[in-house]
């Protein structure tokens, strides 16, 4: 019928316990990943509706939540990016019931979909860092967040996964054995959310997702035939002479071309030597050292979606600049001719694939930037992390 809503639905009993329970399986044969799980914080959510946020630190997250919530088949709201994968777009369509969502872009279909899951009585699953980093910390809540929670007006838990980040990091491909936690907590109950202003809620909210996995984790081991495989994408700066994209990382050691500090990456992720003594120290100095008053400029090459759904990585190209205020793209996709400019406080953040590429939206078409040297992605998104921190006065790590 004409103007008829779209309901949303559940995910199959069946086919989401056995799904899950699948993934759990291989992870701990053919991974050697362990999940333990205590649910003791969700013992008070009997059916929904209700909101499970999650922090967001690694590509297992959603494993984690999916297993530790499987009584309740949730609603994940999901990354647009994820349904331009044609076997992924018809599992999280078909089977997941899940709710797209174009990541630092106003989009009134997500708070739609989120709204009539909440009216069916699911439990929806929100990451609301609104996308993943590439250390082991979470990113600041996305803005509006908040506000979205206070509307819902439904009880809030959180699943937090410890270790997760180190048995899969970003910057590394695959997986690594180890131990994984999954921990859950209520953050909110309806009425507190019906009597608190929306900064209270704020403060909740960031308190539950803030989370450090290398201090959560500490002392655990996760093995690696070579541990920094991959590192040469989100750690770029030697730190003994400051020279830039100059570090070689290979057989568990990162070494600088110019200098010669070398150092090793344990199974427990900690540095040998050095002034670093673990990724994210390293990573969040960079941060620091990133000079603002500078300008960031280059030709690159652009992926969109196509009329299939499907993502071309080579669908345009384009000139790029950045300045402490603003990012500008000029180019083509697909022929046309793209001429984007956003501030960076209207951009807020940009999600990324170390070593590929970073997203934006131009007229609300999902681009994927990628620099002739794809090191120089994490420098890209972190100079427009730390812009746009500096302009709201917030904190990012």
């Amino acid at each position: 019928m004409s103007g008829t809503k779209k309901k949303i639905g559940k995910p199959s009993r069946i086919l989401y316990s056995a799904g899950f329970g699948i993934l759990r399986a291989y992870f701990r044969i053919f991974q050697g990943t362990k999940f333990t799980f205590d649910r003791s914080g969700l013992s008070d959510l009997k059916k929904g509706p209700a909101l499970i946020i999650a922090p967001h630190i690694s590509g297992i997250d959603h494993i984690c939540v999916g297993i530790a919530c499987k009584k309740y088949r949730p609603t994940f709201v999901l990354s647009e990016h994820l349904f331009a994968k044609p076997l992924i777009r018809f599992i999280l369509t078909h089977f997941a019931h899940a709710v797209s969502k174009k990541m630092f872009c106003a989009d009134t279909g997500t708070i739609m979909g989120i709204m009539r899951a909440k009216n069916e009585g699911n439990v929806i699953v929100l990451f609301p860092e609104g996308r993943m980093n590439a250390v082991a910390h979470t990113y600041p809540v996305t803005p509006g967040t908040a506000e979205l929670v206070k509307r819902l007006g439904i009880p809030v838990y959180c699943v937090t996964s410890n270790g997760a980040a180190l048995a899969d990091p970003k910057w590394y491909k695959g997986f690594r054995p180890g131990l994984v936690e999954v921990t859950t907590s209520k953050v909110l109950s309806a009425e507190e959310i019906e009597k608190m202003s929306v900064s209270k809620i704020s403060e909740k909210i960031d308190a539950a997702v803030l989370h450090d996995d290398e201090k959560a984790a500490a002392g655990r081991k996760f093995p690696a035939k070579d541990t920094v495989k991959g590192i040469d994408g989100i750690l770029y700066k030697c730190p003994e002479c400051g020279e830039e994209f100059c570090l070689s990382a290979e057989n568990c050691k990162i070494k600088c071309l110019l200098c010669g500090f070398e150092t090793e990456l344990s199974d427990s992720y900690r540095f040998a030597s050095g002034r670093m003594k673990s990724i994210n120290e390293w990573f969040y100095w960079q941060v620091d050292m990133l000079d603002l008053g500078a300008v960031m400029e280059e030709n690159i090459k652009i992926g969109a979606v196509g009329e299939d759904s499907n993502m071309d990585y080579s669908a345009g190209y384009g000139h790029l600049r950045l300045d402490r205020n603003r990012l500008t793209l000029k180019g083509k996709v697909f022929g046309e001719d793209i001429d984007y400019s956003s501030e960076l406080t209207s951009l807020g953040g940009t999600p990324y694939t170390p070593n590929r590429e970073f997203d934006i939206y131009c007229r609300k078409k999902l681009l994927y930037l990628q620099p002739r040297d794809p090191r120089t992605v994490v420098k890209w998104v972190t100079f427009i992390d730390k812009a746009v921190a500096e302009a709201r006065g917030i904190k990012l790590y």
